[in-house]
């Protein structure tokens, strides 16, 4: 019976030993599920929705390989919208028979995405050809391949992509290379699945534990059946029986071995002797048994914990995957689509860090190189018309003294973002500058004439504008426009906060804010008035009945420039007796006004102000002399019948509500001479 119960521990912990085994080798699952592409067609761009990846159970990854490989990840709605004008490749999963399906889309005629311009639409095979997707500011991540041609080019043939994707259901994969190469041909979908075994580990602790109990058990039959063996005087302690087999047999001394001998005193000698050599090995064998047993059993009590300890490590040194999760189980949940009745935010935190990173780094290249060409893939409208301008100046004179603030990619803490699905969008973010300057320079001296002291006037009065402090830089506001899902967000004002203002409270940019029509008539004056009302002033001073509508305390703009800049050139040029005459005239820029809701019922109103300085020799001897700024601008040298100095002015204003009661305030603006004509 004992021996039956010990085996069938044994095979218990031998069954239960190779169930952990199995599950960790042949009774295991594939370690993943892979479904190879077959687009069978020349389409540039493949997209896999994100429902499809939920279709298979797992941790999905894109594996693609070849030069140029690119794979996106976005909306659903802004990878459509991108891939609208083009043909491309769908990708579905068929459950049931576990392939891929593909299903060519054709391509959709682009409209014109300015109103009213009357622009035809534009053929699919005109628009598809060669639009790169790498750079886009739609993907929320993008991973790709950097394949150069020639030699370079066939190298990374062989290299390997692999994406891993979680994603939501309303966010998809785009797969391509350059935009104009077919997607590759070695393009697989692939399911990692979860190798982890929490049973594995109490199944082999089980089976090492039977194991021990059964092996202990057996011992025990096996001691129970040889007690009987063996003598058992002088043993004392457990398994006796065992010590009974493995111990050593009993010499006998030769004075032990009967002997026959007829002399009787030999006999008695020969006793004598025998008693005393089997008295002292006697008690030296008696010894020697007593101590063997003893050394045997404590070798054998050291064994047992080592052993122990041994199998204690061997299962402690499995990974957790063999184990139970013991508590609650953090799982990782696939972000949702979350149904909401207004629209989203079509810009996360991360994709406006990418976008102010690259835009920062386009004007330093500008910047440093005086190389307005840097700036095209990010700047446009009055932003770029200023730096243009300002790098034609400086790079023909270099000790002009307006030098635009360096923008960095430090993000401050007020950013407004609109709400919306569709194009245009636009982004307003506030971000750190440091000064341009590289030196201490004074602005240029003038000339005994009128117009030179007209140019550095005009100079100084701008730095005032760009710089205020020698010491600091200010803050700056970039408004940011994207026109079309196939562009790129641009900027088209960069405006120089003032210092000591406040801004007005506004919603999270994670909230989103809507862009509010130019002739709304809830704020005290609609946006698209603005920037006229503000011309006005510019022209007739503080004087002018819009005066009324400006909070004009701090204002300094009217100081430095318009009418105000007319007057003082003109009392300068009277008191040397010179006879030419100065004014100004203002006007609204071409750019219209941009206004964002700031959620407490007022808006932010960007918009930009031509300033005209102009300077007529009215009939008399004394011209206006072209040099400097001015011959850089325009061409023009020498003397002139008439000068006309355009500056831009990019404002900021923030616009309350008719119910508030208060008046438009000036929160920043940024002044440069950006163009001259006779």
């Amino acid at each position: 019976m004992r021996h039956a119960l010990a085996i069938a521990v044994l095979v218990l912990s031998g069954v239960l030993l190779l169930l952990g085994l199995g599950q960790r080798t042949f009774l295991a699952g594939p370690a993943e599920i892979r479904l190879p592409v077959d687009t069978q067609s020349e389409a540039a761009f493949a997209v896999v929705d994100g429902t499809e990846f939920a279709k298979v159970p797992g941790q999905a990854n894109v594996v693609v390989q070849g030069a140029d490989a690119f794979v996106a990840t976005a909306m659903t709605r802004d990878v459509d919208a991108w891939l609208a004008p083009f043909p491309h490749a769908e990708l579905t999963i068929d459950q049931r028979q576990q392939r891929l399906l593909t299903a060519l889309i054709p391509g959709a005629p682009v409209e014109s995405s300015v109103a009213g311009s009357g622009a035809e639409a534009t053929a699919p095979d005109e628009a598809a050809e060669g639009l790169d997707p790498r750079g886009s500011d739609l993907w929320l991540d993008s991973r790709y391949i950097d394949g150069v041609g020639g030699s370079a080019g066939a190298e990374n043939e062989t290299e390997t992509l692999r994406v891993p994707i979680s994603i939501a259901v309303d966010q998809s994969v785009l797969i391509a290379t350059n935009g104009t190469d077919p997607v590759p041909s070695e393009l697989t979908l692939v399911w990692a699945q979860d190798r982890s075994t929490p049973w594995a580990g109490p199944l082999l602790a089980a089976g090492g534990l039977l194991a021990v109990v059964g092996a202990v058990l057996y011992l025990l039959a096996i001691d129970h059946d040889r007690r009987g063996l063996g003598p058992r005087r002088g043993r004392r302690g457990p398994l006796q029986g065992l010590r009974n087999t493995f111990a050593r047999p009993k010499r006998r001394s030769r004075a032990e071995s009967p002997r026959v001998d007829s002399d009787t005193e030999a006999a008695s000698r020969g006793e004598r002797m025998s008693m005393s050599l089997q008295d002292r090995a006697g008690s030296g064998a008696a010894s020697a048994r007593t101590r063997s047993p003893k050394r045997r059993a404590l070798s054998a009590r050291r064994v047992v914990p080592v052993l122990g300890i041994a199998a204690v490590l061997g299962l402690t040194g499995c990974s957790a995957d063999y184990w139970p999760q013991v508590g609650p189980r953090t799982v990782e949940e696939t972000p949702t689509a979350q149904p909401s009745s207004i629209a989203p935010v079509p810009v996360t935190e991360g994709q406006l860090h990418r976008i102010v990173e690259q835009i920062s780094a386009a004007a330093n290249q500008g910047d440093d190189d005086l190389d307005a060409a840097a700036l095209s893939e990010r700047f446009v409208g009055d932003a770029l018309a200023q730096r243009t301008a300002n790098y034609t100046i400086r790079a023909a004179v270099p000790e002009y003294a307006v030098v635009p603030p360096r923008i960095t990619d430090e993000e401050l803490d007020y950013a407004l973002v609109q709400s919306t699905e569709s194009w245009p969008r636009t982004a307003f973010i506030t971000v750190a500058s440091s000064s341009g300057k590289t030196d201490a320079d004074a602005a240029a001296d003038g000339t005994a004439d009128g117009s030179e002291d007209s140019g550095a006037a005009e100079a100084d009065a701008a730095e005032g504008e760009e710089t205020t402090e020698e010491q600091t830089s200010p803050s700056l506001a970039l408004i940011l426009t994207q026109q079309s899902p196939q562009e790129n967000f641009e900027v088209s004002r960069v405006i120089a906060l003032r210092g000591g203002i406040s801004m007005p409270q506004a919603a999270p940019a994670e909230d989103g804010t809507a862009l509010l029509s130019n002739d709304i008539e809830t704020l005290v004056l609609p946006p698209a008035q603005v920037g006229d009302a503000y011309a006005s002033l510019l022209e007739n001073g503080a004087e002018a009945p819009e005066a009324d509508l400006f909070d004009l305390q701090s204002d300094t703009l009217l100081e430095n420039y318009g009418k105000a800049r007319a007057a003082s050139a003109q009392q300068q040029s009277d008191e040397k007796g010179q006879t030419m005459k100065y004014s100004a005239s203002a006007r609204q820029g071409e750019a219209p006004a941009v206004a964002l809701s700031t959620g407490a019922g007022g808006a932010l109103v960007a918009t930009t102000v031509i300033d005209e300085q102009i300077v007529d020799a009215a009939g008399g001897r004394f011209k206006p002399q072209a040099q400097g700024a001015i011959t850089a601008l325009s061409g023009l040298e020498g003397e002139q019948e008439r000068l006309v100095q355009q500056v831009a002015h990019q404002m900021l204003f923030f616009v309350p509500s008719k119910s508030d009661g208060a008046k438009i305030e000036l929160l920043g603006v940024t002044s440069e001479l950006v163009g001259v004509s006779d």
